[in-house]
């Protein structure tokens, strides 16, 4: 998807008469170090996420080697909850802008590009080394989404081509909202964008829609709400905005949340697939995991967009915390029954623990990180191999169902077609190469820019 995150925060600065860049490292392939000099700029923002911060600590080592001066800020969801570990540990980061960045970022632009005094202990949502020690404000929600500019996507470098799923048509991405009405055990977004859901007015939404529109030629939208039905008026009224542009759409729903009229109301004004988070079948895990929903909400939804017409992607998490292998074959056995009422099954085997969730906070006080677990410096067991986990990331393990029983639950979904969906395929292959250069590629070029560093320095030193 798009980096929407980093344009809102280049709109902000460009607002407040900062230019911008963005670079996007799943299309940039110069030399860095090279166009850095080039560009040099006055501050540097990397955004990440907890499989990519590994990747993110390594860009902000080459900006210090470079332009060691310049302060480097690191945001998103996983600094949001690991400020202090990763200044603790991470040295080439300065700054840390946890929560929603927009006001933060400005505040630095402020600070180191336009020479102005900012106190940076009164401003809310950053992360820096003091004296002291580390010092960390708190994040402040951001009341009204309209005060934001629409996020500067004219800054993207390189086309996006977006496919909607089933039709192949070209798509893009937009956000109407922040936050999420529940906080289920396994996920941080309802703690990232605190205090339940806020809207973007639909005039603004129009306005940006109108925008994209003016910039290239689309025949689908992806809605990226966490919930995009948490709200009916705003769904009824972005409803009526959209029906006239005659655009196809995607969103996610919560099964609590929608009735058959209002998915009707979807359907006519074109939305053609829904995305449910249903995570299991087991009523005692539901409850577990805060999902606060039921398997016969779940399933009146599901009869409701098959008899309209609406195509679902429903979501499975195998290895919840006490899950048992029982129920495990219980969800296995579930699957296979409704496999040709759902059109695609996302299903997720090892349940994988995030910083901010209610879940990492269990296993912590449960002992089963280790008392001075890092973030910054987990490695992984080689075994999150067999589970296609190639992002750093913790996966839950437990007596009962551990790492290589997982391994066969997935198998199992393999051998009944309920996994090998295209896009299940996709992440395989994409996660297999994204393997190979961390472990290949990137030492190797390492190695070589050392490399052309130790000549650089033999020429210049005197004869």
């Amino acid at each position: 998807m798009p980096p929407l995150g980093l344009a809102s925060l280049a709109a902000m600065a460009e607002q407040r008469g900062f230019r911008t860049k963005i670079l996007d490292f799943h299309y940039y392939h110069g030399d860095f170090r090279r166009d850095l000099r080039r560009w040099n700029p006055r501050i540097i923002g990397i955004g990440g996420t907890t499989p990519t911060r590994k990747e993110s600590f390594y860009i902000a080592r080459m900006a210090k080697e470079v332009l060691p001066n310049i302060p480097v800020v690191y945001g998103g969801v996983h600094a949001t909850f690991t400020a202090e570990d990763t200044l603790r540990h991470i040295p080439a980061i300065d700054y840390v802008v946890q929560g929603e960045g927009e006001y933060p970022f400005a505040a630095l632009c402020e600070k180191f590009v336009g020479a102005v005094d900012v106190d940076l202990r009164a401003e809310h949502g950053i992360a820096f080394r003091t004296e002291k020690g580390i010092r960390c404000n708190a994040p402040k929600r951001i009341h009204d989404l309209d005060a934001l500019p629409m996020p500067a996507r004219y800054l993207f470098e390189h086309p996006y081509n977006l496919k909607i799923d089933f039709l192949g048509f070209e798509a893009d991405f937009l956000m109407t909202s922040r936050g999420c009405p529940v906080m289920c055990t396994f996920c941080s977004a309802s703690r990232m964008f605190p205090g339940g859901v806020r809207l973007r007015s639909i005039a603004l939404i129009k306005a940006e829609l109108d925008s994209m529109l003016a910039r290239k030629t689309i025949r689908a939208l992806k809605i990226f709400d966490s919930t995009f039905t948490a709200n009916r008026e705003h769904v009824l009224a972005f409803c009526a905005m959209i029906k006239p542009y005659r655009l196809l759409w995607e969103c996610e729903i919560r099964v609590d949340t929608v009735d058959r009229e209002l998915l009707l109301m979807m359907k006519l004004a074109g939305c053609f697939y829904v995305d449910i988070g249903m995570e299991t079948s087991n009523e005692r895990l539901l409850k577990s995991i805060a999902k606060n929903i039921t398997v016969a909400q779940a399933e009146h939804v599901m009869r409701w967009c098959r008899e309209l017409g609406i195509r679902t992607k429903v979501f499975f998490i195998f290895g919840h915390y006490g899950e048992t292998r029982r129920e495990c074959n219980n969800d296995i056995a579930y699957i296979r029954r409704h496999r040709h009422d759902i059109d695609v099954f996302a299903n997720s085997v090892g349940i994988r623990v995030y910083p901010g969730t209610s879940l990492e906070k269990r296993i912590r006080s449960s002992g089963m990180f280790a008392k001075d677990f890092s973030w910054a410096l987990f490695v992984p067991p080689k075994r999150n191999l067999l589970l296609m986990e190639m992002g750093d990331v913790p996966i839950l393990e437990q007596e009962q169902l551990s790492i290589f029983r997982l391994v066969w639950i997935s198998l199992r979904l393999d051998f009944q077609l309920t996994n090998l969906s295209p896009e299940y395929l996709l992440r395989f292959v994409s996660n297999m190469f994204r393997s190979v250069f961390r472990s290949i590629v990137r030492p190797l070029r390492s190695v070589r820019h050392a490399a052309q560093r130790r000549m650089q320095e033999a020429l210049q030193r005197p004869s």
